[in-house]
């Protein structure tokens, strides 16, 4: 494998590794450094990474994490295509370019984010000072129609971290037309954005409030955060990541016939890479449809979106994505290790069925583990897992004895 190879994809990597952090660094700076914010409503800048933990929290550890797997991978990847594939050189880099325009172009078209507007695109100060509507209820103790943006948060994430299952919580604010009976509008249920117990309709109004009082305060450029402007600049990163990623799995799986060919040094290094990477791909649908459960919480599910509406479909891409890889790459040339090797296989394709007959309760509990919920020991867990698994990354062997991709023993 040629030092070219290493060094391109190196450069690239740390960029998007650099990034990654960039952001939720600046969320840190802004949000957390010098500025209490959320002390009166007894949270702090942490309530704003855990709601938006598929941005602030994923990236900066199973981002990076994702990147160290790949980095062998992706570097034989690019030498293949320089050295074995025809016209591979082209190849490359039509792909390559055509990938950064479309990072460009959805970075630009999601980071636009339309009417809505994220919390951390206005500044702490100004949120601070929200009051509510009508302005000062909480301080009176009168009854508010929309509570303050802050005290709305601290809500979602208290009650977040009690209790794994907000989704009864997530009103129907777009019910069927065609159906004349909502006895479910009619139920009685504690609403985070009036702090009282209300019913469907009155909640879902109060949710529209919130989100036109966030798209007015952002209407000010001088309201504007900088974590806003920062996330807006690097998102093409993020989506560039994402599709790099896909692109790599399903390349190395095309051309796992020229890979034992001619990379056969390198093919353990390629498995076990490529099987974590896929391990720590999977919880950003996890964590990005925990965030869209908590986002119906204080914004509603009035608001029209594509995003929204393929998310659960982005979360079945990724787990058919890793079960090609785990077909692929979960394989060893070894007769004693085949059983176990059949084993790891069976294992993936019941957990995935048991996953997709769970689903809304797996997403339930990755918002209490990994989203709004989420706590110091849930956090230091995330933590450890990725430090293992760079341990695991670090210590593995360069050749494979039995000339096949074989886990290390």
């Amino acid at each position: 494998m040629s030092a070219g190879a290493r060094i391109f994809v190196a450069v690239n990597f740390i960029i998007l590794g650099l990034s990654f952090i960039a952001t939720t660094a600046v969320l840190y700076y802004e949000f957390g450094v010098d500025h209490n914010f959320g002390a009166t409503a007894g949270t702090d800048w942490t309530a704003l990474a855990a709601y938006y933990s598929h941005l602030f929290v994923f990236f900066p550890t199973f981002g990076v994490l994702a990147l160290i797997a790949l980095f062998v991978p992706a570097s034989i990847l690019v030498d293949l295509y320089w050295k074995y594939v025809p016209n591979g050189k082209v190849r490359f880099m039509i792909g390559y370019m055509v990938a950064i325009l479309l990072a460009l172009v959805a970075g630009s078209v999601i980071g636009g984010g339309g009417s809505l507007k994220s919390m951390f695109e206005i500044k702490p100060s100004v949120l601070e000072m929200d009051q509510g509507d009508p302005e000062g209820c909480a301080q009176s103790g009168g009854s508010c129609q929309r509570a303050p943006v802050v005290n709305s948060l601290a809500s979602v994430r208290a009650e977040a971290k009690k209790r794994a299952g907000m989704s009864k919580f997530v009103r129907d604010c777009a019910p069927d037309p065609l159906i004349g009976d909502h006895p479910e509008r009619k139920a009685k249920r504690y609403c985070f954005v009036t702090q009282t117990i209300i019913d469907a309709e009155s909640c879902c109004k109060a949710q529209e409030r919130f989100s036109q009082s966030l798209s007015r305060l952002y209407r000010d450029g001088d309201n504007r955060a900088i974590t806003g402007l920062v996330h807006r600049y690097l998102l093409p990163f993020k989506v560039f990541f994402l599709l790099l990623v896909f692109t790599i799995a399903i390349l190395l799986v095309v051309r796992h016939k020229t890979l034992e060919a001619h990379y056969e040094p390198y093919l353990n290094k390629l498995q076990r890479g490529v099987l974590i990477g896929a391990a720590a791909m999977l919880v950003w649908p996890l964590m990005n449809l925990a965030f869209l459960q908590s986002s119906g919480l204080l914004y509603g599910t009035a608001h029209a979106s594509v995003y929204r509406d393929v998310s659960p479909m982005i979360l079945a891409a990724y787990v058919l994505w890793a079960l090609l890889l785990v077909f692929y790459f979960f394989k060893s040339y070894d007769q004693a290790d085949r059983d176990f090797e059949n084993m790891g296989r069976m294992a993936g394709v019941v957990g995935s069925l048991v996953a997709a007959a769970n689903y809304q309760t797996i997403i339930d509990y990755a918002v209490r583990i990994a989203g709004s919920g989420a706590t110091f020991w849930t956090f230091g867990g995330i933590f450890l897992i990725v430090a293992v698994a760079f341990f695991f990354i670090v210590l593995q062997s360069k050749r494979t004895p039995m000339g096949g991709l074989k886990l290390d023993k």
